[in-house]
């Protein structure tokens, strides 16, 4: 595969793979980014950069050259980015191998995958394909965005990786909109293989009851076994009678810290262990 040039945009070529995304920590400061699932990727393309002023002018065949034209264009609106796909879509017609490609936003599997091989820019924030959500649950694992499924506010939020002030390979993912300008948010485009068949999908439902079952667990030999254990290791041992109350309050919340930031970690999902139907994907549970 070679890259591709068209209308001042490169994209480059990315090799298909599997990536692991997500964290299996316990710890509940951890939920936003668990579960961790594989993701199975074709071959695309996404541009090295991210588009800069000069290229939306060249897109929209604007007269001159605009100010900082090699500066990245931030601050637009998903219908002005919408605007700009279009543009870019007619001038691949003229590609016949790659004009049966889908041209949109990278979603973040797609994005993650090609992170070491195109620019990234320190204190950025760079809008993903994928609707906002809460967690890995229900994500997509064929690198496909991830759709959107809501009708309230967030139906107008999108996934965004915001890259660390100094260190460029360091980011977090967010959730923000863009139905308005915002400042500093950059794009770029991939041009990605349509997916015709069902999707395969993290389990959706969380398995509450086996979670709850462990917290129970870590709690009580966490929190309340010691916090019991300590007045009696002291000569206190009828405090721990008459105090019992005080005790068992102290150990939940001893309990409710450690769960904080370390639980055991929880089960990975494979590619095989994802689920095609939607319905399939609400009824399955993983450990969350």
């Amino acid at each position: 595969m070679k890259s591709i040039e068209t209308n001042g945009l490169e994209f480059i070529p990315i090799s298909p793979g599997s990536s692991w995304l997500g964290s299996d920590k316990g710890g509940w400061i951890y939920a936003s980014q668990r579960p961790r699932y594989e993701v199975r990727l074709p071959s695309y393309y996404i541009m090295k950069k991210p588009l800069t002023r000069g290229q939306v002018a060249r897109l929209l065949e604007e007269d001159g050259v605009p100010d900082e034209a090699d500066e990245p264009m931030t601050g637009l609106t998903i219908h002005e980015i919408n605007s700009l796909k279009e543009a870019i879509e007619s001038s691949l017609k003229s590609h016949s191998e790659v004009s049966s490609l889908d041209v949109r936003l990278p979603s973040f599997p797609e994005w993650n995958h090609a992170s070491k091989q195109i620019e990234l820019n320190p204190g950025i924030v760079e809008i993903l394909a994928d609707a906002a959500a809460t967690s890995h649950r229900g994500g997509m694992m064929d690198g496909r965005p991830r759709p959107v499924e809501t009708t309230g506010p967030l139906q107008h939020h999108r996934l965004a990786v915001e890259m660390h002030p100094r260190k460029s390979d360091s980011f977090a993912t967010s959730n923000i909109p863009v139905d308005r300008p915002l400042p500093n948010t950059v794009f770029r485009f991939v041009l990605s293989p349509t997916r015709t068949e069902l999707p395969r999908r993290v389990p959706k439902s969380a398995d509450v009851l086996g979670n709850f079952r462990t917290e129970i667990v870590w709690t009580t030999l966490l929190g309340i076994v010691p916090s019991f254990l300590i007045p009696v290791i002291r000569g206190f041992g009828s405090y721990a009678i008459d105090g019992w109350a005080n005790l068992l309050f102290g150990g939940l919340v001893a309990g409710f810290v450690t769960g904080a930031i370390w639980r055991p970690r929880r089960p990975s999902i494979s590619y095989e262990e994802g689920v095609q139907d939607l319905e399939d994907s609400l009824a399955a549970s993983v450990s969350q």
